[in-house]
């Protein structure tokens, strides 16, 4: 009986790459601290009358 039986076998499949991360090494609070250092130089400067009025 167990002659008949087909024994099935599965597909290997072939590993996937690993996925690199988009951001690389920078830390992710780097682009905010970035953009409030801007910002704060950008209220100092009009203070400071470099800006214009």
């Amino acid at each position: 009986m167990s002659d008949n039986v087909i024994k099935f076998r599965r597909i290997e499949k072939q590993p996937e790459p690993p996925v690199k991360k988009p951001r690389g090494p920078m830390p992710g609070w780097v682009p905010f601290a970035a953009l409030v250092a801007v910002a704060i130089a950008i209220y100092l400067a009009k203070n400071a009358g470099l800006l214009g009025a």
